[in-house]
């Protein structure tokens, strides 16, 4: 996993305004199976935590392998930031 500098900065400010250290990536029930969620969260127990640039991140084990090739960026949509994963590619549903 990568960060570009702008997703660290956009990160490390929401850090701060929620009084959090850690960027959680785990999964949920979904539909068709799990789907990736993301939330300024602490770490779980099972979870492995990295520091990418700087930022804590802790990773739900089942999650790994398909965020091991992403990229986290940043976007701006109608003067809005919010946080892209480049790379990642989940299943398609059923």
């Amino acid at each position: 996993m990568n960060m570009t500098e702008q997703a660290k900065t956009y990160i490390q400010q929401a850090m701060v305004e929620n009084a959090v250290d850690t960027i959680r990536f785990y999964s949920v029930a979904g539909c068709c199976g799990s789907s990736l969620a993301v939330a300024l969260q602490p770490a779980e127990e099972s979870d492995l935590v990295e520091i990418i640039d700087e930022v804590k991140i802790a990773i739900q084990p089942e999650m790994k392998e398909e965020l091991s090739n992403v990229t986290i960026a940043t976007e701006e949509d109608n003067g809005e930031l919010s946080l892209v994963l480049e790379g990642y590619n989940p299943s398609a549903c059923c």
